[in-house]
């Protein structure tokens, strides 16, 4: 979106986003405000536009994306480089202290991307956690990438890797207790151990 032909503005990222005049969402995440414009201007064709601003800034979001658990704690969906970065942005708006909890998704898949995990991506964390890789529909023939392996272009981040455990939750609660933002990412295990650890403890 940010590349639309617009011949009368600098191409630049600031420019397009003055142009779109996206300080109009309360929306968080630059790429949902980016969404949000492109929902306005097609709402605007089927219904007063005096309405469709309202009800865009009274979005809710959904399941697995961003998704509030509880007080410091978020889960989201996302499992891709291009995902890890948009999604920290978007946390880095609420919180100074993002802290990441990772699983990457499908070995196979992590053969494709490993060089894609680079500093940049995770610039949005204080500190990344990160879980061996779901494995789901695999190529028996690939060796399973290890966590050392697939972070060894991170040279400023600050990652542990670590298990799926008590130490983890641990871990966890003792960000969640000092304020910081926590924001636990996959396609695979984690939501659904995230969200059991919510009810039990």
């Amino acid at each position: 979106m940010r590349y639309l032909h617009q011949p009368d503005i600098a191409a630049d990222y600031e420019a397009f986003d003055e142009l779109m005049g996206l300080t109009r969402f309360t929306l968080a995440g630059d790429h949902t405000r980016h969404n949000a414009f492109l929902v306005e201007r097609a709402l605007a064709k089927i219904m007063p536009e005096t309405n469709v601003l309202p009800a865009i800034n009274s979005f809710p979001g959904t399941n697995r994306r961003f998704e509030k658990l509880a007080e410091g704690l978020y889960s989201d969906y996302g499992h891709t480089p291009t995902e890890i970065a948009a999604t920290l942005q978007m946390a880095g708006e609420l919180s100074e202290e993002v802290i990441l909890v990772y699983q990457p998704h499908q070995n196979v898949r992590q053969h494709e991307i490993r060089r894609q995990y680079t500093d940049d991506v995770f610039a949005g964390a204080k500190k990344v956690h990160w879980l061996p890789t779901y494995l789901s529909r695999e190529n028996p023939g690939l060796p399973v990438l290890s966590p050392e392996e697939l972070t060894e272009n991170l040279h400023k981040t600050e990652v542990h890797t670590t298990e799926m455990n008590d130490d983890l939750w641990d871990t966890i609660q003792r960000h969640i207790d000092a304020g910081h933002l926590v924001l636990c990412m996959g396609a695979g295990s984690i939501d659904g151990w995230v969200r059991e650890q919510t009810r039990n403890n």
